[in-house]
Order: C-alpha cells, then structure tokens, then sequence
C-alpha cells in the first residue's frame, strides 16, 4: 500500500472547537477516499509558531496544506513558502483572511507572502467575499481564487434526538458567547455584551436560552453573561465545551442559534440551524456572506446592537422553516464545491511518484 504524509498547519491543539473539529474533519474525509485507492495517509497537525527549514526537513511531508480555521497571517505562511522553496506541493483548504476594516487592506509583507504561496500551491479554496476581497487587495488575480467556503460545513456528525417533553417546552435559542480579549470591532466587548444581555432578557419572556461555549476560555464569559441576562429558571448554561454530539443535540433541540465565535456559526449552519452572527471581527461577517446569510450578521460595532438582535430572532422565528430550508440550500451548494477541493487534493497525493 502507497504511504503519503501530509502536514495540516492551523491553529490547532488549543481545545478550541472551530479549528479542532475542522481537522477531524479533514482527517476523516481523507482517510475515506484513501481507503477506495488502497492509499495510507498519515495527517501531522501543528501550530508552526517555530517553524523553520529544519522543522520541514524532519518532517518530510508529501504535502503541506493550509487548513480550515486558520488564516492569511505570516505564522501559517511560513510553513508554505519553505513547502514550495524546497519542492513540496501545497494546497490552501477554506481558509480566510480576518481584519478590523470594512475594505480590508494587507500589510506589504503580507500581501507580498500571499502573492507568492497562492501563485504556487496546486490547489486554492478559500472561505468568503471578504477574503475574496482582500486578496483582490493584495494583488491576487480572482480568476485564480475558487471561493469554496468554510469546511466546517461538512462536519456530519450523527444525528442527536431531541430530549422527551421539549416541544412541550418554550422554543429554545442556542447561545454562544465568549471573549476575544476585547480586539473587537468597535473595540468594547463589555458594551456589546451588555447590549446583548439587554436583548436576550427581553427574548427570555417567549424563549428558553442554553449558553453553550466552544472553547474553554469561554466558559467564564458565557456564564457572566447569562448571570446579567438572569431569569434562572429561563436560562441554563453549559459549563463544560461541548463534544460534538452534544454540540449537535445543541443545535437539534434549538430553534436558531446567536452566535459570537465564527465556528459556532458555521456549525449551527451544518447542522441545519438557522443563525445570528454576532460578528465580533470581519471573518464572521465573511462566512455569513458565504451563505448568503449577511442581513442576520451584526457586527460589534453596530450602535443599536441589542435592537438589531431582537429583529433578527424576529425575522428567524417568523418563517423558522423557510429560514432553515434557504440555509439547507446554501450549505449543500457549499459543500459541492468542497467536494472538488478536495478531490484537487487529493489528486495531489495520488499524483505524485512511487
């Protein structure tokens, strides 16, 4: 049997949901085509905050891939222009490019980085418009960009049955928040979360609100903001990150999510859960516009945040159905198109000599 080793870089190992479960999925989808070609894949991850020439050499991956999750930032360049420099095919899956501008404008270094790794990898996909535009920005020709978007949509995990009694209950809102150490659009986190807690008090009166965290870090900041939301009886928070499973029921037993971290979102929206992307940076708003989603993504910096939440729970809860069938569409549209990405990749490995 061919053995083939690839070298996955993202921002992985940190117990965060989004990068962590974007792996497995690349992990698993990989292992499967393997099989059907008799094909051994071995799938190194790594955060390549030291990554040099070196690193590569021990290694000696067949493949190096830019991975979900991750971003057009330098410390996950690197490991590419070494890749290419020394004759290792590359490939970009999904990934994204994050900012705090509206026009979103690259460093020099950066710009130029990107130019060079996009120009060379073998197989390119990357998340949204915003990222699209970005690199438009930088000087990266469109036509050589497939705009894919985010692979966290083909997370597929086993369907999860509602709990027995629930539809005797109020409707339920998912809600996911957490903290980005205030390197936030608009620049207050403390605000914007007090605007959402003035929102969510007021949905407590005609919805049951489940505070779920998708990374540790967050699990304070989920339970601080359910403590000012109050309504004990209303609101039940999760102290632990869910495992995927529950993450899933998460999503099943609840009638729209709101949502702070990207990941939570483009979970929600795999799982057929309609969303409101409380878009704390760019990348959230480049996602939701990748379904055609960005009238329910509000960003930080929206002055009359806790108003635009109400509306947009209005809007989910006055058509749940059609919402949830339009999400359908544009998540099976998305998932097409990474369905050829990753047949480019692939192809890679299995195109290379014995």
């Amino acid at each position: 049997m061919r053995k083939r080793r690839v070298l996955y870089i993202g921002w992985v190992g940190f117990g965060n949901h989004g990068d962590d479960l974007c792996l497995d999925i690349f992990k698993s989808r990989l292992a499967a085509a393997a099989q059907e070609h008799e094909l051994e894949i071995e799938v190194l991850a790594l955060y390549p905050s030291r990554f040099d020439e070196f690193t590569l050499a021990r290694l000696q991956p067949d493949l190096v891939v830019l991975g979900a999750g991750s971003l057009f930032e330098l410390v996950y360049l690197k490991p590419l222009i070494l890749a290419q420099q020394a004759g290792i095919p590359t490939a970009v899956w999904g990934s994204g490019y994050d900012g705090m501008q509206e026009d979103p404008v690259m460093p020099h270094d950066l710009a130029y980085a990107v130019r060079q790794v996009l120009s060379r990898a073998e197989a390119v996909g990357i998340r949204g418009p915003y990222t699209l535009r970005a690199l438009a920005n930088a000087g990266v020709p469109e036509e050589s960009i497939a705009m894919v978007g985010d692979p966290g949509l083909l997370w597929l995990a086993d369907e999860a049955a509602p709990s027995e009694g629930e539809r005797e209950q109020l409707p339920r809102l998912a809600v996911n928040w957490g903290t980005a150490y205030n390197n936030v659009l608009g620049g207050d986190e403390k605000e914007t979360a007090a605007q959402v807690a003035e929102a969510l008090f007021g949905l407590s009166s005609r919805f049951r609100l489940l505070f779920y965290p998708v990374w540790h870090r967050d699990i304070e900041p989920c339970r601080a903001l359910a403590e000012v939301v109050g309504r004990e009886r209303r609101v039940e928070v999760m102290t632990e990150v869910p495992t995927p499973q529950e993450l899933k029921a998460v999503f099943i037993g609840s009638l729209c999510s709101i949502n702070m971290k990207l990941h939570a979102s483009v979970f929600s929206a795999a799982a057929g859960c309609p969303f409101v992307s409380l878009a704390y940076r760019w990348k959230c708003v480049d996602f939701a516009q990748s379904v055609g989603w960005e009238r329910l993504a509000i960003p930080f910096s929206e002055p009359n945040l806790a108003a635009a939440l109400q509306e947009a729970i209005e809007q989910i809860t006055a058509d749940p159905q059609g919402h949830r069938h339009r999400l359908a569409q544009q998540v099976a549209a998305v998932r097409q198109r990474l369905n050829k990405l990753e047949e480019q990749i692939f192809n890679i490995l299995t195109s290379l000599p014995q």
